[in-house]
């Protein structure tokens, strides 16, 4: 009982905040808002989050921030001009700053098939056998990844399980490469592996 009272005095004492999805959501509205206000034909987000994973961060006032229940990251994207692509990250304590990275030829071909990427869809992991004698012991981690485009003016939103893409499973995941094939996820791998970079090496800083 009083390392749980000292432990409530001392987050008392040095501040603490818990948001919520509806926080994060918040955010990037306004950030579409601003890129809708400066007629961007340009911009998307991916939201990323495993139900239940929570986080907890240092702020850079010296305060706590944690996410409540689930933790959001969300990435927008946008063309700041023909050569230049920004991506600014926000989450449940709040956003970062913006960073400019080349709007390349590969991000370019990755976008530029609106059609592909409004019409493909992600199937459910499908094994190809059904296994009768199961024990119901292998737990599925719940992460998600969520899009909502904005291109050519067009809006739409693609959502999918990171399950889906896999072969985790006892038996092979007969819809995989049906997935995996999708102008989506290939768009989805390019983005992983630019926000793995960014995390990696101290990219994101948060705006104070």
């Amino acid at each position: 009982m009083k390392k749980l009272l000292f432990l409530f005095t001392l987050v008392s004492a040095i501040g603490f905040s818990q948001n919520d999805e509806a926080y994060v959501d918040s955010l990037v509205a306004q950030k579409f808002a601003e890129l809708e206000l400066q007629q961007n034909q340009e911009y998307f987000y991916r939201k990323d989050y495993c139900l239940g994973k929570v986080m907890i961060f240092n702020m850079p006032d010296g305060n706590l921030c944690t996410s409540s229940s689930t933790y959001y990251a969300v990435y927008v994207f946008w063309k700041e001009s023909d050569s230049v692509l920004k991506i600014q990250k926000f989450d449940n304590c709040g956003s970062f700053r913006p960073i400019p990275i080349s709007r390349s030829k590969v991000f370019i071909k990755a976008i530029e098939d609106k059609e592909a990427l409004m019409t493909g869809e992600v199937l459910p992991y499908k094994g190809e056998q059904v296994d009768e004698n199961a024990t119901g012991n292998m737990s599925v981690q719940s992460c998600h990844k969520a899009y909502k485009f904005v291109l050519d003016g067009e809006p739409f939103e693609k959502k999918f399980r990171e399950y889906d893409l896999t072969n985790e499973s006892k038996y092979k995941n007969v819809n995989a490469e049906h997935n995996n094939s999708l102008k989506l996820i290939k768009l989805d791998a390019l983005l992983s592996e630019l926000i793995k970079s960014f995390e990696d090496n101290g990219k994101f800083f948060r705006e104070r």
